[in-house]
């Protein structure tokens, strides 16, 4: 039976030469296409695996250690720095207010929130000033809230004891 079918296999084939010419054509042309794309498939991936371990440039990787709390807990966790953030931001306010510019473009919240939160010492518009450069603030930012902001950080800790005094007095 097996035999009979090989047979009447090469008869239809014998029969029809052009179908089989194409038949057997676009097999060998598919097999080989799909051989090419895995293989440059394979080779990507390899150009891409030697990429990355010859990369020793990679981007830093945000230390944990690096983030403050959220203004709202810091009453809690750290009272003196609550206190300079308050007065820091309202001198910065006003500072944009005499620029006529939104106090996010004067200073970004995020810069103040950790130069309160960790201020320079000595506290002074110049250490400030540093701070404030080192956490990538521009030159024009720097000039026109560092003084102010060392002068707000060294009024806050007299208004919280000014406070804490007048609850205890009571």
């Amino acid at each position: 039976m097996t035999t009979a079918a090989i047979a009447a296999g090469l008869r239809a084939l014998a029969a029809n030469p052009l179908r089989t010419l194409l038949a057997t054509l676009g097999v060998i042309v598919g097999t080989a296409a799909l051989v090419a794309v895995l293989a440059v498939g394979d080779g990507v991936e390899a150009y891409a695996r030697d990429q990355i371990a010859a990369t020793t440039d990679l981007p830093v990787v945000r230390v944990p250690g690096d983030s403050i709390p959220p203004p709202r807990v810091w009453a809690d966790k750290n009272p003196e720095a609550d206190t300079r953030l308050k007065a820091a931001r309202a001198a910065v306010t006003e500072v944009a207010g005499h620029l006529n510019l939104p106090v996010e473009n004067v200073l970004t919240p995020e810069l103040l929130r950790r130069v309160a939160w960790s201020p320079p010492q000595p506290l002074h518009a110049d250490a400030v000033a540093d701070a404030l450069a080192e956490l990538g603030a521009r030159r024009w930012q720097i000039d026109a809230t560092a003084q102010v902001i060392a002068s707000a950080f060294v009024e806050a800790p007299q208004a919280l004891d000014e406070a804490s005094n007048d609850g205890s007095s009571e």
